[in-house]
């Protein structure tokens, strides 16, 4: 199963979380949209998909700030080929 990827965006006038191409929020900062991507995807996780967190910075450069392998490494067996 591929890696799900949790992409934090701004997007007319507010921060949303985008999973797969769908939009959930809106949030009032990206603070509060990380904290949601990072919530869902330990939900992932814990459901056996690999998955990411990626927030960006003041840049605008997509970081990734959360990753399942890191934060359960007994189930980096489930983590998707790279």
């Amino acid at each position: 199963m591929a890696r799900a990827l949790y992409v934090v965006i701004f997007s007319r006038d507010s921060w949303w979380v985008d999973i797969e191409g769908k939009a959930h929020g809106p949030y009032d900062t990206r603070e509060l949209a990380a904290a949601e991507a990072k919530h869902l995807a330990q939900f992932a996780a814990h459901s056996g998909r690999s998955s990411e967190v990626l927030v960006p910075d003041d840049s605008g450069r997509h970081r990734v700030v959360w990753e399942s392998a890191i934060e359960y490494p007994s189930h980096a067996g489930f983590r998707a080929a790279e």
